[in-house]
Parts: structure tokens; C-alpha cells; sequence
């Protein structure tokens, strides 16, 4: 069994937790498991920026709530434990005339920062693009066995 240097893993597939790989296949796993989670975590991402002038939602009535996913550790890898809705306040701003205005003239935007998810954006597929690599580096190894066997 080849093993894998700890260096290649540790904090690629984004939780603060370090995993460690036995072998290439848990190497491997650990990344196509971090692939997943950051394409969802990009999705997530997409669907805040699109909603960022939605201001009501045809379930709760109230603007678009912010997403998130909750990220945690298990034996193969990461997973999406859950997604959540941000509880920071909604953006509220003064203008009678607005159809969305409450009694009191005020309307309210979503709580949707463009700045933060842009960041957020850029860290995922930096994340993304690790899992990517280190998986190339897996597969490169598995070929490089394989090849030895010959």
C-alpha cells in the first residue's frame, strides 16, 4: 500500500480539522468528498448573489434570507451536514413609495453582502481547484503503482 504524505490532505477539503490519509483510496475519497462539498458550497454561493434584489419570498413573505452550508468532518471525508438560513438582519432602508414599504415607509433587502459572498466565491473555488489537484496527485500515484506492477 502506498501511503500519502500528510502534507497533500491536511485542510484541502476545507474544514478546520486535519484528515490524514491511510492510502491512496481514503486519499482520494477525502478529496472527491472535498469536490463535492465545495461545489455545493458554490452553488449555495451562486443562489445568494441571484437573490440579492429578491425582496420577498413567495414562502415566508419576508426578503431572500442568506444561505450557508455547515460543514463537518467524517470517516471518508466531509459532508454537508446541513444549510442553513442566516439570522442577520435584513437590510432596511426609507422610501414610502416603494410597493414593498411597510406601514412606517420603510422596505427591507435581503441579508446578502455581494462583498463577503464575492470572498466567499474566491475561497471556495481556491478550495475547489486544491481538491482538484491533490485528486490529480492521487490518481498520478495509483498510476504510477499500477505502472510499477508491469
Amino acid at each position: 500500500m502506498i501511503k500519502i504524505p500528510a502534507f497533500l490532505l491536511i485542510g484541502i477539503v476545507g474544514v478546520s480539522s486535519p484528515l490524514m490519509a491511510q492510502g491512496l483510496d481514503s486519499a482520494l475519497r477525502y478529496s472527491a468528498s472535498g469536490l463535492m462539498v465545495q461545489r455545493m458550497r458554490l452553488s449555495i454561493t451562486a443562489q445568494n448573489i441571484a437573490n440579492i434584489s429578491t425582496f420577498k419570498d413567495e414562502v415566508t413573505g419576508l426578503p431572500y434570507q442568506k444561505q450557508y452550508a455547515v460543514v463537518e468532518s467524517t470517516a471518508d471525508g466531509v459532508r454537508i451536514k446541513s444549510v442553513e438560513k442566516s439570522n442577520e438582519p435584513f437590510n432596511r432602508y426609507f422610501d414610502p413609495a416603494v410597493p414593498q414599504a411597510d406601514e412606517n415607509g420603510y422596505f427591507y433587502y435581503p441579508n446578502v453582502n455581494l462583498p463577503d459572498e464575492m470572498t466567499n466565491l474566491t475561497y471556495t473555488e481556491a478550495m475547489y481547484e486544491a481538491n482538484v489537484s491533490a485528486f490529480k496527485t492521487g490518481k498520478a500515484l495509483y498510476q504510477a503503482a499500477i505502472d510499477a506492477l508491469k
